[in-house]
């Protein structure tokens, strides 16, 4: 299968989504969506590129209905469209953003719809609207399906890897060391690559939490071993930018 990698072909399907979005509504709009862009290879960048235009053309109060669709249809490039929507949609409408990005995320049955979409919701949502997403962040560590802390791990490490203030980052980190201890294989992988990048973008809040971090009883080898990796990752940027 080909994949798209120009803006002018992308521009092209998409200008017949739109055009049958307002000549026959959201069904018809998913039909074309569905056959032009999300049956087909698309990089990633181009999907967004969609989805921020979408969310432009689309009524407000259509876009959750629209989402709710790409969602049924379980297809990858739909996880970008959909993370994009909800994080547009961040700014008006925070809860319900954040509310459907947990809804998505829970439905998931294999890793990439949690990394995708919450790198472009929570991690999003965590840069721009920490003291309202820590919270959230925070009772939904808790979450009975594994996907949705592995999106929590998605989101931080998104966030502290595109520049998340380092008070935050320190806040956030205990909530990682929270979930230390899991033998879940998706929640180790989403939570052990937060904490890698934490520690290769913020070292000192690593040495900050050396304690807990060490703790035998709460924190598992499998997480340090991780803050291991990202360390190391710190110093050899170091040399190289030397």
């Amino acid at each position: 299968m080909n994949i798209v990698t120009r803006k002018s072909e992308i521009k092209i399907y998409l200008s017949n989504c739109i055009q049958a979005y307002h000549q026959k509504g959201i069904t018809a709009c998913l039909a074309e969506l569905s056959n032009q862009i999300l049956n087909r290879k698309v990089k990633f960048p181009l999907l967004e590129f969609c989805a921020h235009e979408l969310s432009r053309e689309i009524k407000e109060n259509e876009q959750i209905l629209l989402c709710d669709k790409i969602e049924a249809l379980k297809t990858e490039g739909g996880n970008v469209i959909l993370g994009i929507i909800l994080q547009n949609r961040l700014e008006d409408h925070f809860e319900e953003s954040l509310d459907k990005t947990t809804e998505y995320t829970s439905k998931a049955d294999i890793w990439y719809v949690c990394d995708i979409i919450g790198e472009r919701t929570y991690g999003y949502a965590l840069r721009h609207y920490p003291k309202k997403t820590i919270p959230v962040m925070t009772k939904l560590s808790n979450h009975p399906k594994k996907w949705v802390i592995r999106s929590l791990g998605a989101g931080v490490h998104n966030a502290v890897r595109k520049g998340l203030d380092k008070q935050h980052v320190a806040t956030v980190f205990l909530i990682l060391i929270s979930m230390a201890n899991t033998q879940e294989k998706e929640i180790r992988q989403g939570v052990g690559w937060a904490a890698k990048t934490t520690a290769r973008f913020h070292p000192d809040v690593i040495e900050q939490y050396h304690a807990e971090i060490h703790n035998q009883e709460k924190v598992a080898n499998w997480f340090r071993r991780k803050i291991i990796i990202g360390l190391e990752r710190h110093n050899y940027d170091k040399r190289n930018s030397g």
